[in-house]
């Protein structure tokens, strides 16, 4: 097996997404969420979904989009697209000519409006964890800059989409650049590297707020903690206890209280919003910079 390494930069629009992130996002699954008492929330929660996307830069720019991935209870969304050789290549030269693919997630536009909520609530707060492309031949590049974005603005034609694209999309009269291309795709239309693959990609909207309570982290931390108080304390005095009855019983041992800590080491909750938060992760992101690596196997 053979590793090609690939270096890109993280694209200017995403480091000074990054940058500039501020404490208005929205977390949306605290405003749209699943609901018992009310069918209209809950189906403009469930409404969301995402779908894969692909266009060929043949001229004709030939849409093709995948089945439809929905929202889970939990805010995540993955889409998985297989986009076969013949729709990437239709001149049967083994060179695939990628316009343009990714991801668009739709409904979040009507799930606000259901919500009482408006455009003004954009930019959305959410993570991706997931975001790669396999090639037919087992090579697989990884999107870092998408796996960077903590926030989406709502696209141009509605919604949240994410571009992966190997060169900008230029307006012609302006000559503004409207979609910048996706520094991992760099050469993929000059060399015809894409030659078709499969598309993952996995959108963390964050766990919904309980209703008519605190949110789901804070929850279970605050759990966690009286589970972790109350365990240690009531191991301390078994063991004072122990050791008084029996002189030979010096190491009481504390399993609740050890279960709890390994379980509070395990519970990764984010919280990246506020414009402190998003300057560090920026300046992060800008550091780290570079590193596709695409590993190829024969």
């Amino acid at each position: 097996m053979k590793a090609k390494r690939i270096f890109a930069g993280l694209s200017a629009t995403v480091i000074a997404a990054t940058l500039a992130m501020t404490a208005s996002a929205t977390k949306l699954t605290d405003k749209v969420y699943p609901s018992e008492t009310n069918a209209d929330i809950n189906d403009a929660y469930y409404g969301i979904g995402a779908m894969g996307f692909f266009m060929n830069n043949d001229g004709k720019w030939s849409w093709n989009q995948s089945d439809w991935f929905g929202i889970d209870a939990e805010g995540k969304i993955s889409v998985e697209y297989k986009i076969s050789p013949i729709l990437a290549d239709k001149t049967m030269s083994d060179k695939g000519s990628l316009g343009e693919m990714g991801v668009m997630v739709c409904n979040v536009d009507k799930a606000l409006e259901k919500a009482g909520l408006d455009d003004a609530s954009y930019p959305i707060e959410l993570t991706v964890t997931d975001a790669k492309f396999v090639a037919e031949d087992g090579t697989e590049t990884v999107f870092n800059d998408m796996l960077n974005v903590t926030e989406m603005q709502r696209d141009a034609e509605g919604d949240i989409r994410f571009h992966i694209r190997p060169v900008d999309k230029v307006n012609e009269d302006t000559g503004d650049v409207e979609v910048a291309a996706t520094p991992e795709t760099a050469g993929w239309e000059e060399e015809g590297a894409f030659n078709g693959g499969t598309l993952y990609f996995t959108i963390d909207f964050g766990a919904p707020k309980a209703e008519g309570g605190e949110s789901t982290a804070e929850s279970k931390t605050e759990s966690k903690t009286e589970s972790k108080t109350e365990s240690t304390a009531d191991s301390k005095t078994d063991s004072k206890a122990d050791s008084k009855a029996n002189n030979n019983n010096k190491n009481g041992t504390g399993t609740g209280a050890t279960s709890s800590a390994a379980s509070d080491a395990t519970d990764n909750t984010n919280s990246n919003t506020g414009a402190a938060t998003g300057a560090v992760l920026g300046l992060m992101a800008v550091a780290a910079a570079g590193a596709i690596v695409a590993k190829k196997k024969h």
